[in-house]
């Protein structure tokens, strides 16, 4: 909690100096990539550029269980020259689909632990999307391939958003997930989602998740949200028969305090888990993130 409270004070008596940094670092993503963009498509002609880098920070304080801290990063980047449809992309790596993914005893160790995937992605005309890069754990690189279809249709006054995504790298082998979510609008604010994602990957161990959510995302204004859900989260591997690993039930609240690009958001809920034979430990999570985008 020292953290978060050094970092208020910081960014309140540098806001002035802040405002600048963000300028420049985005000014800095801008032309790095333009340039990226004409060597590859050999071409001057003038474009708007568009590109997405958000950041952020989590710390994770649960009952029964150690302050804990995550790292997370994920960057969507055009190039509009080369062919109006190949992307680059940075992200951290999730090894598993639960909320304990990439978490370290310190900031850190969270970002030194964790895996990242870089490479290029290309969209087709239709609903497939294809991707290649690498995934980079400390200094172990293990090459990728993947594919992802997705398509929507509409269901009981809602629309059903359905999908697949088959990655095969080169030292992790298989790693699949097939999601499957439904949507419907509870009047002008507010969404309900029932979001179902399986899981599979071949190694460390042969394994099947499964990660189902109840959800309501309602809107409170222009930069605040907040979603209520409920969790299920189950694994299936070589060493243990099917089980439910824990039961969720919490909230989220987000809000973009300054400017549009700084963010916070506050994550309390109830964890009923297997290791605690069921019985219910209390979380909150502390998010705090930047955001650098051009549009």
């Amino acid at each position: 909690m020292r953290f978060w409270i050094s970092l208020f004070f910081l960014l309140s008596s540098l806001a002035a100096d802040i405002d600048t940094l963000h300028r420049w670092t985005n000014s800095w993503i801008a032309k790095q990539l333009q340039a990226l963009d004409r060597w590859l498509s050999d071409s001057n002609e003038s474009i708007k550029q568009r590109f997405s880098v958000q950041s952020s920070i989590d710390t994770i304080l649960e009952t029964k269980k150690e302050t804990r801290f995550r790292f997370n990063i994920r960057a969507h980047l055009e190039l509009p020259r080369t062919q109006k449809k190949l992307h680059l992309f940075f992200q951290d790596y999730k090894p598993n689909e639960n909320l304990d993914s990439q978490s370290a005893r310190n900031v850190r160790s969270s970002i030194q632990n964790s895996s990242f995937l870089a490479g290029l992605s290309y969209l087709t005309s239709t609903n497939i999307s294809y991707r290649a890069g690498v995934r980079f754990h400390k200094i172990s690189p293990d090459p990728f391939l993947a594919a992802e279809w997705n398509d929507e249709k509409r269901v009981l006054d809602g629309w059903l958003y359905y999908g697949v995504r088959i990655g095969y790298y080169l030292d992790r082998k298989f790693d699949d997930l097939f999601f499957l979510n439904y949507q419907h609008t509870l009047g002008s604010r507010t969404l309900f989602a029932f979001e179902n994602d399986i899981r599979y990957r071949q190694r460390p161990s042969s394994s099947l998740e499964f990660l189902h959510s109840l959800k309501l995302y309602h809107s409170l204004g222009r930069y605040t949200t907040l979603t209520p859900h409920i969790d299920l989260y189950a694994l299936n591997d070589i060493q243990t028969s099917f089980k439910v690993n824990y039961y969720y039930v919490g909230a989220d609240y987000r809000d973009i305090f300054y400017r549009k690009w700084l963010f916070y958001e506050l994550s309390p809920a109830v964890l009923w888990r297997i290791e605690n034979h069921f019985e219910p430990s209390y979380r909150l999570m502390v998010r705090f993130g930047i955001t650098f985008e051009r549009n």
